[in-house]
């Protein structure tokens, strides 16, 4: 990714839109606010919060699919989400709401939100903000 970037190569997603804006080129010093704009956009859920214990299975299968190597993240992204799982931090994640083909965008948006210091998260079964 970061290759990718330093070459300014357009790349879906990393430096473009996204959708009808695919083609539009984003510049670099606007790809972080990018990725997060993208996160709290997609962080529509609603209902009840998914129990701690299928938050928690949600961080540890997040981490274990991208230490595969496959998702162009950072190794500190796979790090922080096993440390809020080993610190018993769970995000709440609510239960409906999805978008996408795929069903996962929202609750993993609401999952990546206490990685931004976003959302809520509980600690020891209280809710509280992630910041």
């Amino acid at each position: 990714v970061q290759a990718i970037v330093a070459k300014g190569d357009p790349a879906y997603g990393i430096n473009t839109g996204f959708g009808l804006l695919a083609k539009t080129q984003i510049p670099t010093h606007e790809l972080e606010r990018l990725q997060r704009n993208l996160i709290l956009s997609h962080a529509v859920g609603t209902g009840e919060d998914l129990s701690d214990n299928v938050a928690r299975l949600v961080l540890l299968m997040k981490a274990a699919s991208l230490a595969r190597g496959y998702s162009g993240v950072r190794r500190v992204v796979i790090d922080t989400l096993l440390a809020l799982l080993n610190a018993g931090i769970v995000p709440c994640i609510p239960s409906k709401g999805s978008v996408g083909a795929s069903g996962d965008l929202a609750p993993l948006a609401h999952m990546t939100l206490a990685l931004l210091g976003e959302g809520d998260v509980r600690v020891n079964g209280v809710r509280t903000p992630a910041r």
